[in-house]
């Protein structure tokens, strides 16, 4: 028979798991977005990456790091997410290359930057980061975001620039394209099946998460602020880095027009197609992006 102590004791014990868990159930369900993010920030800390920040000039930009030495190969990630979103491909670029993964400035962990939210504060601060590491060359993977961003950066800086990915990159509107910003839910579910490809049984209270995310101030801000000049048609030409377009076919934010006018107006680039796949590929296909990178850079150090 037990002591009472110890009954005691296991009745505390209970309360308080059950306490944590209603506790952490209550927590997913008011901020669904930062619990995920949280969990794929200790994977890919369980994965080997570390997290550092560096100061560029009173911005503390916050980063992933992993892999070996060598050229750096840089993750810039699309609107509204963070370094986070590429959780599946960061361990798995990072057997065979050292990858860094920062927050773009309001964005994650990296505070808003006092010039502003458009592209060219973005580019400001990729050289920045770059500068920051001493790294006079980088390999860069952008998606959506990204992508318009590392595009400006290879026309800007071509020197600094061995090679570009841009996957399902933003920077060319055509009249196919549909914005990601979700003013209420029903905004907010059309956004997901467009960025995933499928529709899929959201619930609530993580289309209202969307919806929180699309008021983020260097969110919001850069939607209101849109400014056609940034976009990419008329610099595409000086790019002159061997360049990778790879387009998820399902991507219901950026018609397949896109992929193409990329590829037409980049001299130095080849087009990949990949079906069943939406917005993200390095989140839906991860092990696919992983290949076509290896492939390309391998074929690029034989010649």
């Amino acid at each position: 028979m037990k002591k009472p102590y110890t009954r005691l004791l296991s009745i505390a014990f209970g309360t308080a798991t059950l306490g944590g868990m209603i506790s952490l159930g209550a927590y997913l369900y008011t901020r669904p977005l930062e619990t995920m993010n949280a969990f794929l920030r200790v994977t890919l800390r369980l994965a080997g990456a570390r997290e550092y920040t560096c100061d560029l000039q009173g911005i503390p930009m916050h980063y992933y790091c992993a892999g070996r030495r060598g050229l750096p190969l840089i993750l810039i990630h699309g609107l509204g997410n963070s370094a986070e979103i590429w959780s599946s491909l960061f361990p798995l670029l990072s057997k065979e290359f050292l990858v860094y993964a920062p927050d773009l400035p309001g964005f994650g962990r990296t505070p808003l930057a006092p010039e502003g939210v458009n592209i060219n504060t973005h580019v400001l601060y990729l050289k920045r980061f770059l500068d920051a590491l001493g790294y006079p060359r980088a390999i860069l993977v952008g998606n959506s975001l990204g992508g318009w961003i590392a595009t400006q950066f290879a026309a800007r800086y071509p020197e600094r620039v061995h090679s570009l990915y841009l996957l399902n990159s933003a920077g060319l509107r055509r009249e196919e394209t549909r914005s990601p910003y979700a003013a209420d839910r029903v905004a907010a579910r059309q956004t997901m099946q467009n960025i995933w490809g499928y529709p899929l049984p959201w619930p609530g209270f993580l289309l209202d998460a969307i919806v929180r995310t699309s008021h983020q101030p260097a969110y919001y801000r850069f939607i209101q602020g849109y400014d056609p000049q940034e976009e990419l048609d008329a610099i595409l030409k000086q790019v002159n880095a061997p360049t990778v377009i790879i387009w998820g076919k399902r991507d219901g934010l950026f018609p397949l027009t896109c992929a193409y006018d990329f590829h037409a107006g980049i001299a130095n680039s080849s087009l990949i197609l990949l079906e069943h796949i939406g917005h993200m590929p390095q989140t839906q296909a991860a092990l696919q992006i992983m290949q076509i990178i290896h492939w390309h850079e391998q074929k690029h150090q034989r010649h």
